[in-house]
């Protein structure tokens, strides 16, 4: 069982914060709880258990890195570590999700937010991991123990437990296993024809979407809709760089399909060719999927990722059903 009532304390000694009525409780992630102070100025993570705790602390290796950037988003700070990983603060962004507004926006400003994110982008991929500090902070890779001044071309045998590193083809086969193992949650929702749509889908457009150069540069990793943040109308925050790491350049534009925004951020990072509007559409169908089952797995009824809302996108993108109920 969480110890809840532990873990709130701690995060109450560390800040200096006692009233319980700043603080919120927020057992949606993945891999780790999160204690939300004054609507996100101070968050706290705590992983749920002893497995994710190399999870908090590549997190947290990622968000060091973070500090020593001057980027034109707001991203997180990281301010408190524990040595065990048992927890990690940060000073959070303030924002609404791009997913609740993206359809309220004029083309106007979907470009402008789509060209920061770009900026963004370039800057974040451009950071170099292997510098003279890296080594005490284990973020050198497996190897002959040098340090490195710029991203290698080719693929190095990386210490996983802290940056995670890796290609186009493992990730792939990754997305293939959590469909598989997910896909009998999914019987409730679908008739055996749509789940067999579905097994092709992913047997054969998820494989065919995963091309980009296959350099490795240091990507935010899940760069989507709800991990990015809009505050006065154009003002971005990029945040949750649990899955920061290693990937193909193609990686922090997969979960953005909106195709002017997309257009933007591509002409902002110098590249319109980083990946296909297919790609795109095809990983945003993906993403759907995936995250329909782990709503389904952890009975998520409520907000923009809920069973409902996710089977509907599924119904809507993937299957091509006419879902007026959508709006």
């Amino acid at each position: 069982m969480p110890d809840i009532k532990g873990e709130l304390e701690t995060v109450k000694r560390l800040t200096g914060i006692y009233d319980e009525s700043r603080i919120e409780i927020n057992e949606v992630g993945w891999t780790s709880r999160a204690y939300i102070i004054d609507g996100g100025k101070i968050v706290f993570k705590f992983p749920r258990n002893e497995r994710f705790r190399d999870e908090c602390k590549r997190e947290a290796a990622a968000l060091e890195l973070l500090k020593e950037q001057k980027f034109c988003v707001n991203v997180p700070i990281l301010n408190w570590t524990a040595k065990d990983n048992s927890y990690f603060g940060f000073y959070g962004v303030l924002g609404t999700p791009l997913r609740e507004v993206i359809d309220s926006l004029s083309d106007e400003q979907k470009t402008e937010i789509g060209k920061i994110i770009g900026q963004f982008l370039r800057q974040l991929h451009g950071t170099k991991v292997y510098s003279d500090k890296t080594p005490q902070r284990n973020l050198n890779y497996v190897g002959g123990g040098e340090t490195h001044d710029s991203m290698p071309h080719t693929t190095p045998e990386y210490d996983s437990n802290v940056i995670k590193a890796q290609t186009l083809e493992e990730q792939a086969l990754e997305y293939r296993n959590w469909y598989s193992k997910g896909r009998e949650s999914l019987a409730s929702l679908f008739r055996e024809s749509e789940l067999l749509e579905i097994d092709e889908f992913f047997a054969h457009d998820v494989p065919a979407c995963m091309v980009g150069t296959g350099e490795l540069v240091f990507c935010h990793g899940d760069l989507d809709y709800n991990n990015t943040l809009i505050h006065n109308e154009t003002e971005v925050g990029v945040i949750d760089f649990g899955d920061a790491g290693l990937y193909d350049r193609s990686q922090d534009f997969r979960g953005m399909d909106d195709e002017i925004l997309l257009e933007s951020m591509m002409k902002a990072y110098g590249d319109d060719k980083v990946i296909s509007k297919s790609a795109s559409a095809a990983t945003s169908k993906m993403i759907d999927v995936l995250n329909l089952i782990y709503c389904i797995e952890n009975n998520l009824t409520n907000g923009v990722d809920s069973i409902e809302s996710c089977s509907k996108r599924v119904r809507l993108k993937l299957l091509k059903d006419d879902c007026s109920a959508l709006s």
